[in-house]
């Protein structure tokens, strides 16, 4: 073989085998790769993302929260709270819809993207108002995207969009639909009711001894209280460990020293120019001018040039505060030229007069507190790696206790929702929901996991058991009576409700009757109320909803809430909508219709979309970017 390879015809015969795979082999192979997913997490049609996408999606995401949170989060905790599984979704659905459009053959033209890119303020010169390539890459640099990688992005969203118009442009609520809507919302009722006392003058409940016992029973599971358990509790949070920390005058003095301009003064004053004219080219010539250092009392043409001096919280136009009050202006700083109510404004900061600084004397607990606080949260931290090493250990709650230099609370019986015997319950048990749980799961002595809960760390035990079981007639008899007589009472009193509605219905007996025999009086509104206006006119929910629900004429009763007292609700008339009712809430009720019949048939759409795309997915790449956040963390 090795003196063929080395002939002419040799390696002649192994170029037409290699040719050969090439054609029959290789091709194959290509194929297959192409036919699966390779490395990306998703595809849907020609559509798909990788994991480099997923997580510029995440990077994004991530940088609009925290842009605006007091905590930033970051990818560890997106993972560990399903924020990354939901973005996943969000992306799965979004490449669902663009693998439909593109099967359509729908496509953003050039132009559209150019036109969308242009409509972006972030990307505008503010001296033009026009797009400006420069401030574009840069922008796009700190959102961490290239050019190439934006434009598919604007073109993609212009595409859902698309698709979005197409399904709901042309929706309209038909008008016998609208009608019925109108003759529902615009129909007025009037209504009589009276309150009343369904066991009224009737005779006590008289129970004899074997009545209570029979009771007692036949109701032997009902009354069985459940498991309860003596809970011994560690809670253990950084409020724990402050007094453990020192906080010298020292740095209490320097903290002040570096921050008391932002943290410990009043607002500043600034004073500013703002010139406003009539139109743009006069603007723009006027910011030259003043950016250029040019005196503002130089400028001609304004309608107005004025000299103000305030607060931020005192300047109502946002872009306009935040130009002459955002973080790091200085005298100098320029605004517009921008449109504002039909005029162009243009205004330059002349001078930053600070506010009164605190004196270190009113603010030095704040920053005492702030600092123990700190160091008391880095001392937790470390103690929640004593804990761990404790709980693997296996030693008992007393001896973490003792080593944490945390107190143990011990709780009476409860039940596993943390209530006793009384009907007492424990707001720290509340708080520790998770772990009084798995402690009802062992035998007493075992410990719980530890559970972290946004203020503390729970640990628990079970001290003792008191097992499931009816207590003796005797202990409970009183209770067991007082049962016996609430249940014959409301069985009493739904059947005289049900007696007088039925007497009222068949006539032989009319509502200013019953009313009067049971020494109250009947209630009648002014006037006639619609759906809309029955809550202005501060009638009762419960009301609103038995008067809008009963035919007229008709006669329905309804709990107030107090044992064995009713209303008792009669519709006098029913009002079909004037005309001009009916045109006055017509419009409205049809947008807000045809806005509902849009949403319906867009959700018919992406359902469309979902039924007819096939959707791959790879969960081994999913699970691998998952693990690169666990691993670089």
């Amino acid at each position: 073989m090795k003196r063929l390879t080395n002939s002419v015809f040799g390696k002649l015969v192994l170029m037409i085998i290699i040719v050969g795979m090439a054609f029959f082999g290789v091709d194959q192979v290509v194929n297959v790769l192409r036919g699966g997913l390779g490395a990306s997490i998703a595809q849907a049609g020609s559509r798909g993302f990788d994991p480099a996408d997923l997580d510029r999606r995440v990077e994004a995401v991530l940088r609009n929260m925290n842009a605006t949170s007091e905590q930033p989060v970051t990818k560890t905790e997106a993972l560990a709270n399903g924020l990354i599984d939901q973005i996943y979704a969000s992306e799965t659905a979004r490449i669902t819809v663009l693998g439909y459009g593109a099967g359509l053959g729908l496509a953003p033209s050039t132009e559209a993207v150019l036109n969308q890119t242009k409509s972006i303020e972030a990307f505008q010169n503010p001296l033009t108002g026009e797009l400006d390539p420069t401030l574009l890459r840069q922008r796009l640099q700190q959102l961490g995207f290239t050019l190439n990688e934006f434009e598919d992005q604007i073109g993609d969203d212009l595409t859902i969009q698309t698709m979005q118009s197409a399904a709901t442009s042309a929706v309209s609520a038909p008008k016998a639909l609208s009608d019925v809507q109108i003759l529902y919302f615009g129909e007025a009722r009037n209504v009589s009711w009276f309150f009343y006392d369904a066991l009224k003058g009737a005779p006590p409940v008289e129970l004899t001894p074997e009545d209570v016992r029979a009771y007692y029973d036949a109701n032997l599971e009902q009354l069985k209280q459940p498991e309860r358990r003596a809970i011994d509790l560690l809670r253990m949070s950084a409020e724990d460990f402050i007094g453990e920390v020192e906080v010298t005058e020292q740095e209490i003095a320097t903290i002040y020293e570096a921050t008391k301009s932002e943290r410990f003064s009043d607002p500043d004053q600034r004073t500013y120019a703002e010139l406003v004219f009539d139109n743009r080219d006069s603007a723009r010539a006027a910011f030259g001018v003043l950016a250029g250092g040019g005196d503002p009392n130089a400028v001609t043409g304004a309608v107005s040039n004025t000299l103000k001096t305030s607060r931020a919280a005192e300047v109502a136009d946002e872009t306009l505060r935040d130009a002459m009050f955002g973080a790091g202006k200085q005298s100098g700083a320029m605004f517009g030229p921008r449109e504002l109510n039909g005029k162009w404004v243009v205004a330059r900061l002349i001078s930053v007069q600070p506010g009164p600084v605190k004196p270190i004397e009113d603010v030095a607990d704040v920053i005492r507190d702030e600092l123990a606080r700190e160091r008391a949260q880095i001392l937790f931290s470390e103690k929640m790696e004593v804990l761990d090493q404790a709980l693997a250990a296996g030693f008992d709650l007393d001896q973490i206790a003792s080593e944490l230099k945390v107190p143990i609370i011990s709780f009476i019986e409860v039940d596993a929702n943390g209530v006793t015997d009384r009907g007492m319950q424990f707001g720290l048990l509340n708080e520790a929901q998770a772990a009084v749980a798995q402690a009802f799961r062992l035998d007493p002595g075992e410990l719980t996991s530890r559970f972290d809960t946004p203020t503390a760390i729970f640990v628990a035990t079970t001290r003792q058991i008191v097992p499931a079981s009816t207590p003796a007639f005797e202990d409970i008899e009183p209770g067991v009576r007082n049962a016996l007589i609430a249940e014959r009472e409301s069985s009493a009193s739904q059947a005289a409700v049900t007696s007088l509605v039925d007497r009222i219905t068949a006539g032989t007996e009319t509502l200013e009757q019953a009313a009067a025999a049971g020494g109250t009086a009947i209630e009648t509104l002014p006037q006639p109320v619609t759906r809309s206006t029955a809550g202005k006119a501060g009638i009762p929910g419960p009301i609103q909803q038995a008067m809008f629900s009963t035919q007229l004429g008709k006669v329905t009763s309804l709990p107030t809430g107090t044992a064995n007292l009713y209303v008792i609700l009669q519709v006098n008339s029913i009002e079909p909508p004037s005309e001009s009712a009916m045109a006055g809430i017509g419009a409205e009720l049809s947008a807000a219709m045809s806005n509902t019949l849009a949403q319906d048939l867009f959700q018919a759409l992406q359902a469309e979309i979902s039924t007819s795309m096939k959707l791959r997915t790879n969960q081994a790449a999913l699970d691998a970017y998952k693990r690169s956040i666990s691993e670089t963390q």
